[in-house]
């Protein structure tokens, strides 16, 4: 038995004629923030797809492991979950939670203070900046509490004070509310500040998986390890 909360192995996935994730497999184990990491165009949106259940034509297996007797909750956030910008933030979650059936105002309010949204629940999302509608997306996948979030391209477009932001709460999910989180970017210092280990996507394949204790002891960046295994990719 292993303490992954997730796990993929053997991925393979075409488009047409098109080989996408190649002998792909990720370990991911509870508690922990792993970082994905690739150039664009590398696999890494296909895979979390895979992950997700988005993507079911595909060979290879993927195991989510229970806690404490019961099945581990996935939310994610891969393609931008659509906003009523008209409607406040608190009106979004509750068409959100209706569609789950699962519609309670009390853990509404109670995930918007998660995200820091607690003192604009009323206002409407089209005056929210573009940071504040990414924790309002957040929030939509929190409201299930789940146990492993998975997230791609969480930053792109977001200005430094949202960044600082995102990585802030990011790290309060993890920490103080328990949730595994998987999250992809092409952005590595940033992540070198979040996740506890890595995993790296070339030409659709995981080419090496590491922990934050073994960029320590290596005396490299991520970037250096990353361009080591990747053989000068970008």
């Amino acid at each position: 038995m292993n303490d992954y909360i997730l796990s993929a192995e053997h991925i393979h996935k075409k488009y047409g004629g098109n080989t996408v994730l190649r002998d792909a497999s990720v370990r991911v184990k509870q508690g922990e923030i792993y970082g994905l990491i690739g150039r664009n165009g590398s696999g890494k949106t296909t895979l979390l797809r895979v992950l997700t259940g988005l993507i079911q034509e595909y060979s290879g297996t993927v195991v989510i492991s229970g806690i404490g007797g019961k099945k581990s909750k996935i939310a994610a956030i891969i393609h931008d979950p659509a906003l009523f910008l008209n409607m406040s933030a608190i009106d979004n979650l509750r068409g959100q939670a209706y569609l789950t059936g699962s519609r309670d105002d009390k853990k509404i309010e109670a995930v918007l203070k998660t995200v820091g949204l607690e003192d604009y629940n009323r206002k409407s999302v089209k005056t929210f900046s573009l940071g504040m509608k990414g924790r309002l997306k957040l929030a939509m996948a929190l409201l299930e509490k789940p146990d492993i979030l998975i997230l791609d391209e969480p930053i792109n477009g977001l200005d430094p004070d949202g960044i600082a932001d995102l990585r802030e709460l990011l790290i309060h999910l993890n920490r103080a509310e328990g949730i595994t989180i998987v999250i992809s970017s092409h952005i590595l210092n940033e992540l070198e500040q979040t996740a506890t280990c890595f995993g790296i996507i070339h030409d659709g394949a995981i080419v090496k998986e590491f922990y934050t204790q073994d960029v320590l002891q290596s005396g490299k960046t991520v970037e250096e390890i990353y361009m080591q295994y990747t053989k000068g990719g970008a």
